[in-house]
């Protein structure tokens, strides 16, 4: 099923979009990636987890999977509630479609070791700064905070390639 067609239902697209992301004002991290017998079928970050891991042979479709996935929550969830950074370690075109989203602050790709741990130094820190806002707030996690009122997206990280970055760094 193409992705489109789980998005909206004869209207525009750009308009179905837009009405998502009314519908999803708390920004939940929800995104439609196919249909079941008995419906759509989506990944909740929240439901599901927040860490997650597709593993696969190569051309099993993991990598337009995750471009579903990407393309899915892009139009569920408002930029304001949701910000991705894309990672293709080995330098292919998976998230090249995608860097124009508004909820993409990075696609980081073709990485040599100075650069793969740049990139991950800087997630690092970015990880750091989150934990300090959400300790100085007194919240326990960003959910909590959310809820008090807070506001800071949800930072998604995206890896293409996951087993040959932790083989190449550890």
């Amino acid at each position: 099923v193409r992705l489109v067609s789980l998005l909206h239902d004869g209207a525009g697209l750009a308009d179905a979009v837009r009405a998502r992301w009314a519908a999803n004002d708390e920004g939940a991290p929800c995104a439609p990636i196919g249909v079941a017998e008995d419906g759509m079928v989506d990944i909740d970050l929240r439901r599901d987890g927040p860490h997650g891991l597709l593993a696969g042979t190569t051309g099993a479709g993991k990598s337009e999977l995750l471009r579903s996935l990407v393309a899915g929550l892009a139009a569920s969830v408002h930029p304001l509630h949701l910000q991705m950074v894309l990672l293709d370690y080995k330098g292919g075109a998976t998230f090249d479609d995608l860097a124009r989203l508004p909820h993409v602050t990075a696609v980081v790709t073709d990485l040599d070791e100075a650069l793969a741990d740049r990139a991950l130094r800087s997630l690092h820190a970015e990880l750091r700064r989150r934990e300090t806002v959400l300790r100085d707030a007194g919240a326990a996690d960003l959910g909590a905070f959310l809820a008090d009122g807070g506001t800071m997206p949800r930072l998604l990280v995206v890896i293409d390639e996951f087993a040959a970055l932790v083989a190449e760094q550890p």
